[in-house]
């Protein structure tokens, strides 16, 4: 299915006509279902379903509202009669179209306009993921190991990262590896006599005097920070009862613990993060433990921490000015280098680097794993700069520094580079600097042997605009795995003959171009001049509305000029991480709110960090979705 936005001009224009033309209200469910039962259903419908999309279950107003996306492309694809296709038996008259047309216009202008009920949304209750139960444990106990590193992969879902609850599901094999890792933890806390003296606490004499309450301290302070709230009697009889049990059997003090300190975490109040319901109401505010808990695992990926804990069981957190207070005191901390590693790591994309890209070892010996390695701090260290140094997110797109060492330096031709540690290094490449000029980026929309226009087009689309292209059709065809062609074919030339065909044109001018203006960079980052065949570069670029360019730095001047569009995507896919949950059409209003604050301040990073914390779905809590 060809993927055509409607251009401003255009969608002014339709919508011009159409409100000019019909003076009633229009009505989603009477006037734009009879539309898509008559022409849409044959091929998207309950029977079939071509490219995965459906429109037999879109009945209601709210139905339609949370496929609002689907539904703008559609109008624009109605508008500009590439749907239904040209084959087709039937066509909508221009009175059908019309409707259409009115009724997804008036479902947008409801969400644009934010006059809509507000609605928290509502998160299923999760299990911390794999990295949150490793930081979460550590700063519990003190423990310097990844005690979830063999735990099952998580799975993304929602707007792409793996925190989101609807994915953390929890098989038997997972529940398995909790007790072993939660029996791993606690050894590693005992053959330490730093770790074992911070964790039980009491002293000799109060363990002698009376176990209980010394016991019942220990455990009253640790349940409490691994639940996340205070706890009470009910949560502490089993884990007392536990320490009783092997205390009468004659085991010493500290080892009558290890039960109950085990416990806690295989504990479901320690593997879940839970928020309350409160009885016939839509919706309410969390409670303080609730929302410093939200924090810290949005700033951190772990608990919070005895100032923050302190706060809440005071219940001064929520006052604005605490609030902001702790906000900018946790990015300071080096524990927010979590939002660099698994926020923008899975938006950026420069996760895939980890384990998943993999260029070819014959043809590219030089991508080592310090390089690899290089690469993914490189990343890291570049947006917890942007984070901790409160720096405009224009920099993302262009910035005149990278953060390099030695061996990356030279992979990069940046001389005057020094040492094996990663460090900010001022740059004068135009072609470097922001995100697009990353070995991290470009590696992993490379393929093992060529680069990808396609894959690195598709990136800057969807990563970085925020426009998501349809799927390709199934008889689409496959590009050559290697760009060096028996036929003394430019791989370029090659691509050009795939994208010729009427279905795949559409997509493929789109994004082809935004690809090509990066040929300059080879599959592992390199720049180059001549490819594979021994032939110069073929870098040039045209977009659809006409525009030319060559080189990253022309790239970027272009997305510049779309900074607003980035930045909403941001702003977008933050909340959606700091919510755990997909967004519905009721979060664009808040969506619109955090950029128009974030424009207000000169882009700056930690604006839309605290927005975010301030926000109404951040802070409350739905009785539906």
């Amino acid at each position: 299915m060809p993927f055509r936005p409607v251009t401003p001009s255009l969608a002014a224009a339709v919508f011009s006509c159409l409100f000019s033309q019909v003076g009633a209200e229009p009505y989603f469910p009477s006037d734009a279902v009879p539309v898509l039962r008559k022409y849409c259903y044959e091929c998207h419908g309950e029977e079939k379903q071509e490219a995965g999309i459906t429109f037999h279950n879109l009945l209601t107003i709210d139905q339609a509202l949370r496929s609002h996306k689907l539904l703008e492309k559609i109008s624009a694809q109605v508008v500009d009669d590439d749907m239904p296709p040209f084959e087709a038996d039937h066509f909508p008259s221009t009175k059908e179209k019309l409707l259409l047309q009115q009724s997804i216009s008036h479902l947008l202008k409801l969400i644009e306009s934010g006059d809509l009920p507000k609605n928290a949304g509502r998160v299923t209750i999760r299990r911390l993921n794999r990295n949150e139960y490793n930081y979460t444990v550590r700063d519990l106990f003190g423990v310097d190991f990844l005690p979830g590193k063999n735990f099952p992969a998580d799975a993304s879902g929602g707007e792409g990262f793996d925190n989101t609850a609807d994915t953390l599901f929890v098989p038997p094999v997972l529940m398995e590896s909790y007790l072993k890792a939660a029996g791993k933890v606690i050894e590693a806390v005992y053959k330490s006599d730093k770790l074992r003296k911070k964790v039980i606490f009491v002293s000799a004499e109060e363990q002698k005097k009376d176990p209980r309450k010394a016991a019942r301290s220990v455990l009253n302070y640790h349940a409490s920070l691994a639940f996340r709230r205070r706890v009470d009697d009910s949560d502490l009889k089993p884990l007392l009862d536990a320490f009783e049990e092997r205390l009468k059997k004659g085991t010493s003090f500290e080892n009558s613990l290890r039960t109950p300190l085990t416990s806690l975490l295989v504990n479901p109040k320690f593997l879940f993060r839970i928020q309350h319901d409160e009885k016939d109401k839509k919706e309410w505010a969390l409670t303080d433990f609730e929302l410093a808990t939200r924090l810290s695992y949005f700033l951190w990926s772990s608990m919070p921490d005895p100032e923050l804990f302190k706060l809440a069981d005071e219940g001064k957190l929520r006052d604005p000015k605490v609030l902001r207070q702790q906000i900018h005191r946790m990015l300071a901390s080096k524990k927010s280098v979590a939002m660099a590693r698994h926020f923008a790591g899975q938006w950026i994309g420069f996760d895939d680097l980890i384990d998943r890209a993999e260029p070819d070892k014959k043809r590219f010996p030089r991508f080592t794993q310090s390089l690899r390695a290089s690469m993914y701090y490189e990343s890291v260290a570049f947006f917890n700069h942007l984070v901790r140094q409160n720096r405009p997110i224009t920099e993302l797109i262009h910035a005149d520094y990278a953060f390099l060492n030695a061996e990356l330096a030279q992979h990069y031709g940046i001389p005057g580079v020094t040492g094996a540690r990663v460090k900010k290094v001022a740059i004068t490449d135009q072609n470097r600097g922001g995100v697009i000029g990353m070995g991290s980026v470009l590696v992993s929309t490379s393929l093992p042997l060529r680069t990808s226009p396609v894959k690195r087009g598709k990136w800057i689309l969807e990563t970085m605009l925020g426009i998501t292209p349809p799927p390709p059709p199934p008889d689409a065809g496959e590009l050559p795995a290697d760009d060096k062609s028996s036929e003394g074919l430019s791989f370029r030339k090659q691509l050009e003959i795939h994208r010729s065909k009427a279905k795949c044109a559409g997509c493929h001018a789109q994004i082809d171009p935004l690809g090509f203006g990066l040929e300059n960079y080879d599959p592992i980052g390199r720049w180059r001049s001549t490819g594979v065949n021994g032939k110069a570069v073929d870098s040039e670029a045209e977009l659809p509305d006409g525009t030319k360019f060559s080189t990253p730095a022309e790239l970027k001047t272009i997305l510049m000029k779309d900074k607003d569009k980035i930045a909403r995507n941001l702003c977008l896919k933050m909340l959606a991480y700091a919510l755990g949950r997909p967004l519905e059409y009721y979060d664009e209003p808040v969506v619109s709110d955090l950029l128009k604050k974030l424009k207000a301040d000169n882009y700056r990073m930690q604006t839309l960090i605290i927005a975010i914390a301030e926000s109404h779905p951040f802070q409350h809590r739905s009785s539906s979705r």
